[in-house]
Order: structure tokens, then sequence, then C-alpha cells
């Protein structure tokens, strides 16, 4: 029987961070980490851009050297899964056989790609983008081939277009929904990014769904449900991620929309924590539970379950935040998206400080920038934490050159 004071599950970036909220407060409790793949932790936005373009190593994409797991007197237990975890007695077994008893216990098992059930989805030359594996054959099949179909243009999708782009490959991506960016922006803004795309060689498709996969031995088509056919080398699928809830659900732990914790990272068990793409939170700048898929969310949840399993007592409080990149644009989005009445544009698309900027009921709910000013950044999300009224003010918030920390 293995013992140690903090078991972490998972081995991906919130685990990590959560090594680091733990020796904040901690610094001599046994650590034991449990993470599937054979690999240290690293960071996935890479998978997409650079890595994919050739810019960026595995090294490179790391989140801590291995020298940082023996400085914090980590066990690292790679290329195994936790198949059963019991909250009563707090204990754990791996899949090996092995078992381990903890004080405390935190779920940062992640997600997976998120595959649709389509006809010639397990077709060779068909992949997915979730680990560094699946960025290392998708670079790989780059190399080797000139044509690649993408089902699926949210923000995963759009950044391997443009990497591929970058690469030589012909893509083409296609979207369900009637615009770009469904889950985030309204049409206008996806129409002047899908623009931006199109000047430099992506071809866009939205509102066509795909309805099969084709091919003799790999794929090398597909078709739509309106019967139109796209010929390919390879495809991938970016249609969203599925969370790891599976052990949760297991072990009795509450779940709905993944694993529900109180504002400390809490799950209903009082020895267990969850923290990032798992973790269904309440989001007190939106009044809401939510559940956030987002790096800048791993990262803040991690450490904050890792500083409260040593006794911090500490409760969310982050705007919640993303980034990202396409050609020579570079976006900030913060905010909750799902709800907004209005949207205000600030300057013109694709300047450096544009922003499409989402209210409700006359408060900034959410915004996007391109390559912002920090001086912009920092006001838009002072607004939203704050819930300045903006009644009446909508010409200001348009002036690229207004102060917006004067509507404050």
């Amino acid at each position: 029987m293995h013992e140690t004071k903090y078991l972490i599950i998972g081995g991906g970036l919130a685990g990590c961070e959560a090594i680091k909220g733990i020796r904040r407060h901690d610094t001599a409790g046994a650590i034991t980490m449990v993470g599937d793949e054979h690999r240290l932790p690293y960071n996935r936005p890479p998978l997409s851009k650079a890595f994919l373009k050739g810019e960026k190593t595995e090294d490179d994409c790391l989140c801590e050297p291995a020298e940082f797991y023996r400085e914090h007197n980590v066990e690292l237990f790679l290329g195994q899964r936790v198949v059963e975890l019991n909250a009563a007695d707090q204990s754990a077994r791996l899949e090996d056989g092995r078992e381990l008893t903890f004080g405390k216990a935190l779920l940062a098992t992640g997600g997976r790609a998120l595959l649709p059930p389509l006809p010639g989805i397990d077709l060779p030359g068909v992949h997915a983008l979730r680990t560094l594996d699946d960025a290392a054959a998708i670079r790989e099949a780059a190399q080797n081939h000139r044509k690649a179909v993408i089902v699926g243009g949210g923000f995963i999708g759009m950044e391997i277009s443009a990497s591929l782009a970058g690469l030589g490959v012909e893509v083409v991506v296609i979207e369900a929904a009637g615009h770009l960016w469904p889950r985030v922006v309204d049409p206008e803004v996806a129409a002047l990014v899908g623009n931006y795309y199109r000047e430099r060689g992506v071809s866009i498709l939205t509102g066509e769904k795909v309805a099969r996969l084709e091919g003799d031995g790999r794929v090398s088509r597909a078709t739509m449900q309106s019967g139109r056919q796209l010929a390919c080398d390879f495809a991938i699928c970016a249609v969203g991620l599925k969370p790891n809830t599976e052990l949760a659900e297991k072990a009795g732990l509450t779940v709905d929309n993944g694993v529900v914790v109180d504002a400390e990272m809490r799950t209903d068990s009082p020895h267990i924590f969850a923290a990032g793409d798992i973790a269904n939170y309440p989001d007190p700048h939106f009044a809401k539970r939510r559940r956030v898929e987002h790096w800048g969310q791993a990262e803040y949840t991690g450490g904050l379950a890792g500083e409260n399993m040593a006794g911090a007592e500490r409760e969310y409080d982050l705007l919640t935040y993303f980034w990202s990149e396409g050609f020579d644009l570079h976006y900030e989005f913060a905010g909750e998206e799902g709800e907004y009445d209005q949207v205000v544009l600030r300057g013109q698309f694709p300047d450096d400080d544009f922003a499409a900027l989402y209210l409700s009921g006359h408060r900034l709910r959410a915004f996007l920038s391109l390559n912002p000013k920090k001086s912009t950044q920092s006001a838009l999300e002072t607004m939203i934490s704050s819930k300045t009224p903006l009644a009446g003010r909508e010409q200001e918030l348009r002036r690229p050159d207004g102060d917006l920390a004067s509507l404050l």
C-alpha cells in the first residue's frame, strides 16, 4: 500500500499548478501524481500553433522540467490510470493493481477530443487534436499531404487551419453553425475573421454538416448532408471536448456538466477536490455555475485547489479569460459569452486594439480584443468585474482613441 498526503489524479497543467499551490502552504507533505500519458505535464496551447508548425519542441511545451518534480518531492506514476477512487476510506487503485491511500486528492483528469458519430470517423488519415502525439501525427500528415478538411470552426479548428495553411496545406474548414466561433462571437465579428482567413488561403464553409467521411482504406473525401463532396488527403475533427468525469461518477461524486465543486474547488467529499476542464464551479462574477475549458482556468483552479488541499481556504475569484492566435492576429477574450443583448465594436478590424464588446442590460459581459493594449485590457476587465453601468455610453465605447478608464 502506497501512502501519500496529497494525490493528484491527472498529469496536466492543473495538476502541475496544484503542486505549486500545495507547496506554498506545505513544504514537506508527500505528493503523488498519477498521469495516463508517459510524459511530464505539458501545455496544450502550442499543439495547434507553434508545435504544429515546428517552431517548438516537445521540451518547449513542458509545464515544468523534470527537476521541478524532484525539487518539490513529487513521486510520479506516469503512464498509469486511477481506475477506482474511494472517497470513504480515502484510497485509490491503479490499473496495474497498486493501491494508494491519501489525505487529500485532486481530480484533474481533463478531457478528450469529442468525436462526432460519423461514418468513416475511424478511417486512417482522420485525426483529432488533444495530445502531443495527436499534434505530431497531424504535423507529419501536413508534411506528406496537401489537402485537409477540418470539421469544426471553433477556436481550435481555426488555429489548426492557420497553422496548416502556413505549412502550405490547402485547407477547408466546415462549420455546421451559421458562422465561425458560434459559441463565442456574433455573426458580424465572425464574418470579419472569416474573410481575413479566406484572404490567406483558408476556405470556409458555414451552415454545412458533414454526413460522412469516405475513402478506400484511407480518408479521401468528406461528403456533406447537401451531397457536396470535398476531396482531402487527411481530415481533422475539432468539434469540442468531452470531460473525463467517469472516475468521479464511479466514486459517487456529484457530476453535472462536470464535477460539481464549491468555491474552494472541493467536491461533495471533504477530502476530494477537482480542477481544470472537469470542474463545474460557482462563478461569483456572473452568479452562475460554469465549466470552462481554457488554459488560464486550468492554471488558476489547479493552484487554488492545491492551496486549499493544504488548508488555505481561498475562494474562487477569477475573471475567466483565454487567448487565441491565427496568422498574425492575437486575440484576447474575457468574460462570459453566453448571454448578451448588445454588441458594440470598438475600432476597425483588423487594427490593433479592435474590440467586440458584448453587453447585457447595459453592462459589459464579455469582450474579444485584437492585439490589445494593456490599458484597454485592464479597463475592459474592470468594467466586467465591477458591473459598470454603460447605458448611453455606446459612442464613447466605440471610439478607438477614447479613454475607457474614464467610463469606470
